[in-house]
């Protein structure tokens, strides 16, 4: 598949670095791609703020540093990316968050991200969670209104 030609070279530039953290990752180098997102998203916040994406980025640093274990700067990171990503109907900060929670162990808190990515994706999420917290995601569910 060719890759999309990206006319701006500020966007391109992010692009760039954003994909380094790509590549990284599907390595399983995690502090290296973290490393890379990292610089993506201070680049995109000196030339990009507000731009489609500079939330992009901010979703993938997001869920580079859920990988790493570093929850708390996780979900504050996703959190800048969460509207904006929902609204496009992707649920990676949805799921990053409610990744986060349940690693922090706070089920009660991963809940409400959870169902938020339940609601744009359904029961293909599960792929993302431990057995036992898609059974506590499930229990959840079942308890709100449709």
């Amino acid at each position: 598949m060719a890759k999309k030609k990206v006319d701006d070279p500020l966007t391109a530039q992010a692009l760039a670095l954003a994909n380094k953290g790509i590549a990284c990752d599907a390595r399983g180098e995690t502090a290296q791609a973290v490393e890379h997102w990292q610089a993506a998203s201070d680049y995109a916040d000196q030339h990009l703020h507000g731009a489609d994406i500079w939330y992009w980025i901010k979703s993938g640093l997001g869920a580079a540093l859920l990988e790493t274990g570093d929850f708390q700067k996780s979900i504050a990171v996703s959190q800048l990316a969460l509207e904006w990503c929902t609204n496009i109907k992707q649920p990676l900060p949805s799921l990053t968050i409610a990744k986060c929670y349940f690693k922090l162990g706070d089920p009660k808190a991963a809940m409400p991200y959870a169902e938020r990515a339940y609601r744009l994706k359904g029961d293909r999420i599960s792929e993302w969670f431990e057995p036992a917290e898609w059974e506590q995601i499930q229990d959840y569910l079942r308890e709100r209104p449709a």
